[in-house]
């Protein structure tokens, strides 16, 4: 028997063959998780903890704080006020208040900004020797 052939008939091989498999399912689901927050639906509204949102925009955690303690994102807590978490509405506007379309007069204003900021970096790191 070739040895890249699988016996199925080996009581062996299906122990092994099954853990392969349940392995690549593991990754899969881990792959799924970390690439896309995982939303919850209740009603007709979906929920994200914090922890999602944060992976969704790149925020660390202090980031997450300060913008809702700025008031820059409504959020939802509980009584003890140990559990926070977000509705897609209030992700969509926070988004629509800090984002515009890439196509908008304003958006031009946005990467001519970002531009003189990168060149006005680079040329404070480009060598420029203190005496």
């Amino acid at each position: 028997m070739n040895t890249n052939e699988i016996d199925y008939n080996d009581v062996g091989t299906f122990p092994k063959f099954s853990r392969a498999v349940i392995k690549i399912l593991l990754e899969m689901l881990k792959w799924m998780i970390t690439k896309q927050p995982p939303a919850r639906k209740i009603g007709d509204r979906y929920i994200f903890l914090p922890i999602h949102v944060m992976k969704m925009f790149g925020f660390s955690l202090r980031k997450m704080q300060r913008v809702r303690s700025d008031g820059e994102m409504e959020y939802m807590i509980s009584d003890d006020g140990q559990t926070i978490f977000h509705y897609d509405t209030h992700i969509q506007q926070y988004i629509d208040s800090k984002f515009v379309s890439s196509r908008s007069p304003e958006a031009e204003a946005r990467m001519q900004k970002r531009c003189k900021k990168a060149n006005l970096t680079k040329g404070s790191k480009s060598g420029a020797k203190h005496k």
